[in-house]
């Protein structure tokens, strides 16, 4: 999301709005607020299934949530903004990382919900091999569950990636007319399957 935080300093040279009560920084306040909210279940969900001494949460910026297990192995749920022409989305979203990061070139698989399958936008046969597999009875049965906007899996040598973004958990903004963001919560049962959904997604 873009800082609304003037970086301007004090005196008469002080920008409109950059105090500490002005209204780029109330603005700032309320997303943080809205991401701070959102945030709360998805790091339930990590510290249930991890423990609270290997899961770190943002408490400055409330912008993630992220468990950092052995073997190169990382789930973090934050947040993906999508800005539109009078406004802005801004989705939850999960990312899992197991092995090294995963560049541009990376194999892409995204899940088609209509089908129950993974589509290739990336890759050979090698690549629509690994979706058929992914794609069994449990993991179509957590996409389900966990109430779901997207599924992505990015594949390459030397590591895998998954993103997942539900349907709930975002923040609405409309600035044409200005109104208040709009927030749905996850719900529990909701982020357990996002992150059971994850963790699958990773194995081979």
């Amino acid at each position: 999301m873009t800082d609304l935080n003037s970086t301007s300093s004090g005196g008469a040279g002080r920008k409109a709005g950059s105090s500490p009560f002005g209204y780029r920084a109330r603005v700032k306040r309320l997303y943080r607020s809205r991401r701070e909210r959102l945030l709360v279940v998805p790091h339930a969900a990590l510290v249930k299934r991890f423990g609270a001494g290997l899961v770190d949460l943002d408490t400055v910026e409330a912008r993630s949530t992220r468990a950092t297990l052995g073997s190169g192995l990382i789930v973090e749920a934050g947040f993906k903004g999508n800005f539109r022409m009078f406004g802005a989305l801004i989705d939850t979203q999960w990312v899992g990382r197991r092995g090294q990061p995963i560049g541009d070139d990376a194999d892409l698989l995204e899940y088609r919900f209509d089908k129950e399958a993974f589509r290739v936008r990336r890759g050979g046969e090698g690549t629509k091999a690994l979706g058929e597999r992914l794609c069994d009875a449990r993991m179509k049965a957590l996409a389900k569950e966990g109430t779901l906007k997207s599924i992505r899996v990015l594949d390459a040598p030397g590591g895998r990636q998954v993103e997942i973004i539900p349907l709930a958990g975002t923040i609405t903004a409309m600035y044409f007319p200005p109104l208040p963001p709009y927030t749905v919560p996850i719900k529990p049962q909701e982020a357990d399957a996002q992150l059971e959904l994850t963790l699958r997604l990773l194995e081979d």
